[in-house]
């Protein structure tokens, strides 16, 4: 080999020489540290000028953080940290976006609704739909989170980053107490083995609420002393559920490290695979094995998480930077939501599978019983036998009369059932609406002669109310994406809801599409 050749990987003069590593393009951009931290209330809607970034600021070092401070100094006392606005960066920005009228696009998809104050945003919702695959703005994650306050002004989730004892007691005592349900996961360093120290074995634990999410970097903590006792109390109280993804695991880890004995704990798995099975008729499936979290939330939430290797394996035991933080604050936030999302859909299933019970039971996961006639009433056992040989010689003499027969089931009631099974049968994943609903839809949807009143009438008597009939039929074709006629649903459906309702998330599409088909609800 030539000595004098410049690309030769070796040189007695120089020794080996290695090409030099490519650096990794970061998913997530480098936020401006100042901007990422704000007050313990916000005001959603866009701000603009100097006047709303000063303000920001000022109730950003209200609440005890310091804006100009480095990110990788610790902190004493914990802080607020928001989520950065969903416009992540101008190279996003760059990428050329799906065309968001086109048919069958992101708008086909509705963003999940809970019974929770905070819920996804469905203008973020649908930007990070229409994102491009795999850039930073098309993830899931808790900044998409908001509610309305009473004063009409919109708040975010809030993170507090917690790095010393004192702050974790704090946050835990004031926002964490006598919550039933709560998000957890754990982190910890890559290099951790069955030697290391708290630090490095459990280096950041996470809990989320519906509106707050701690972040205990412990790994941070000043003193040998990592369990606040309030922490303490939450853990190991059975009365509050702890979900998430493997937890298990996490909470065997704890009690390996920390001493913490956690009970109410809560495998989100569980309760996934008992609705999607019990939806799609293979109960056979319904099993223990874990599915992962980033596969839920794509299927439950609508959007995938980003599950990064280079933020994964980072060295948690350090002082966290931003692109952490808003990791590990979305996976403990992903539990939660995805335990109400399922929970909701459980409530839904005809007849209703019992929850799941916590993990430390070790019980089995039980399906829903079919559901059988009530037995006849046996009050004739307590008829004294004399009285009883009396009244069936009576019957004998008389002849027996012949048990009335039910009436015929309505053909439209058979048919719309039949359509249902089919719908069920050909979908892969959960389906949202209720077997109700899909019922009460396929007979409107396939008899035009019958508007909501005539079907309460025909599903039930005494019949159900109007209101229900047309909650279902707008429920299936919300939440399955159904046909419609246009002016039906202006007319039979739209008409009859309050104002209120119909300005909901829920239907604004629906009452954009039908609006020249709509005529007022008459006057009560």
């Amino acid at each position: 080999m030539s000595s004098t050749s410049r690309r030769q990987l070796w040189d007695p003069r120089l020794g080996l020489r290695f090409s030099p590593r490519p650096s990794a393009a970061q998913l997530y951009p480098q936020l401006d540290l100042a901007r990422f931290l704000h007050a313990s209330s916000d005001d959603c809607s866009k701000s603009n000028g100097d006047a709303a970034s000063q303000s920001c600021l000022k109730d950003a070092s209200h609440e005890g953080s310091e804006v100009g401070r480095s990110n990788t100094a610790a902190e004493e006392t914990d802080f607020v940290v928001p989520d950065a606005e969903h416009k992540v960066s101008t190279i996003a920005d760059a990428i050329p976006t799906r065309d968001t009228t086109a048919p069958g696009e992101a708008k086909d998809v509705l963003p999940p609704v809970t019974s929770l104050e905070f819920n996804i945003s469905s203008d973020l919702f649908y930007a990070a739909r229409n994102s491009p695959v795999g850039s930073p703005a098309s993830y899931w994650s808790h900044s998409m989170y908001e509610k309305t306050a009473e004063d009409g002004t919109c708040q975010k989730v809030k993170v507090h980053y917690c790095t010393s004892l004192k702050t974790m007691e704090y946050v835990c005592k004031k926002y964490f107490m006598g919550e039933e349900v709560l998000g957890f996961d754990l982190e910890w360093s890559p290099f951790a083995n069955r030697n290391s120290g708290p630090r490095e074995a459990v280096s950041l634990i996470q809990l989320a609420s519906p509106s707050r999410i701690g972040l205990f970097h412990v790994a941070m903590f000043h003193k040998d002393d990592f369990v606040a006792p309030s922490f303490r109390e939450i853990m190991e109280s059975a009365a509050v559920s702890k979900v998430g993804v493997h937890v298990g695991g996490d909470c065997t880890r704890l009690r390996k490290v920390l001493g913490v004995q956690t009970k109410g704990i809560f495998e989100i798995s569980h309760l996934y695979k008992l609705v999607k099975h019990s939806y799609d008729g293979r109960t056979e499936l319904i099993n223990k094995m874990l599915v992962s979290l980033s596969t839920q939330v794509q299927e439950c939430l609508g959007l995938p998480l980003y599950k990064g290797e280079n933020v994964r394996g980072s060295e948690w035991h350090k002082a966290l930077n931003q692109e952490q933080i808003k990791y590990s604050a979305s996976d403990a936030y992903a539990g939660i939501q995805l335990y109400h999302v399922l929970e909701a859909e459980r409530l839904k299933l005809n007849p209703t599978p019992p929850r799941p019970h916590h993990y430390e039971l070790g019980l089995p996961i039980r399906i829903a019983e079919p559901v059988v006639e009530a037995e006849a009433d046996m009050t004739d056992a307590m008829v004294p036998e004399d009285e009883l040989q009396a009244i069936i010689a009576e019957a004998d003499i008389a002849g027996t009369p012949k048990t009335p027969q039910p009436p015929e089931r309505d053909a439209r009631i058979t048919a719309a059932e039949l359509e249902m099974k089919s719908y069920r049968s050909s979908k892969q994943k959960i389906i949202s609406a209720s077997p109700s609903s899909l019922r009460a839809y396929y007979i409107w949807h396939a008899n035009d002669n019958l508007d909501p009143g005539s079907i309460a009438k025909l599903l039930r008597t005494p019949p159900l109310k109007t209101n229900t009939v047309v909650t279902y039929i707008l429920d299936a074709i919300v939440s399955e994406k159904l046909p419609y006629n246009k002016k039906r649903v202006g007319q039979e459906l739209l008409s009859t809801l309050q104002p209120r309702t119909m300005s909901s998330s829920k239907y604004q599409f629906l009452v954009q599409d039908c609006q020249s088909h709509r005529t007022e609800a008459p006057a009560a």
